[in-house]
């Protein structure tokens, strides 16, 4: 005997499920779309206070100076070195001495007599004579004039050239025998009495 086949049912039934105490399933709502918000517009980019040039300045390699124009430049700013001083000749200090001629003998009595000492007036010409004399490498032998006694001379210290001086002695006084003194007395006399020959005429003439 064939098998009567048993419809199958789908779905839910209503009435079939309340016979079985099954509770009908509520319909599911039908899904609402989705509420549209309004379209807020992108944020702009934050924009940097800085400047660009600020922010990177833009990177420059110096520029090498040639060899020539930075070797002149040290050149130009190094001081120059001070030329040194030249060496000072040795000196040699003199007693030197020189005695008034006899014709300067009536010169000197009549200042004498006029209230100026002879003695300074002699030292007068002689303070005048030491401040023009230049001494020389070549030998004066000195006068055979007449002179007056000694304690009329004029006498002082003259600070002179020791090797002009040892010069005078090779050609006079070989053994070193003489004063530096006599060695320069042919030089020195002349200006002496030059220098007192003027200032007794000089004087003669205020004081006569």
């Amino acid at each position: 005997m064939a098998r009567k086949k048993i419809t199958s049912l789908l779905g839910d039934d209503p009435v079939y499920s309340k016979q079985f105490g099954d509770k009908p399933k509520p319909a599911e709502p039908a899904s609402k779309p989705d509420p549209v918000q309004d379209a807020k517009p992108a944020p702009a980019p934050a924009t940097d206070p800085t400047p660009t040039a600020e922010k990177q300045a833009p990177t420059t390699k110096p520029v090498a100076k040639p060899a020539s124009t930075a070797t002149k430049a040290r050149s130009e700013t190094k001081p120059s070195a001070k030329p040194r001083a030249p060496k000072k000749p040795e000196t040699r200090a003199v007693h030197v001495r020189a005695a008034p001629k006899k014709d300067h003998g009536p010169g000197l009595d009549a200042l004498e007599a006029a209230g100026l000492p002879a003695s300074d007036v002699v030292r007068l010409a002689g303070k005048r004579a030491i401040d023009k004399f230049e001494l020389k490498s070549k030998y004066v032998a000195p006068d055979d004039a007449e002179r007056l006694p000694s304690n009329m001379s004029f006498r002082t210290m003259k600070t002179l050239n020791a090797q002009v001086l040892d010069k005078l002695r090779d050609q006079a006084d070989p053994l070193r025998l003489r004063s530096d003194a006599a060695v320069i007395q042919g030089q020195l006399e002349p200006v002496f009495w030059s220098e007192l020959t003027s200032l007794i005429k000089e004087l003669r003439k205020q004081y006569s």
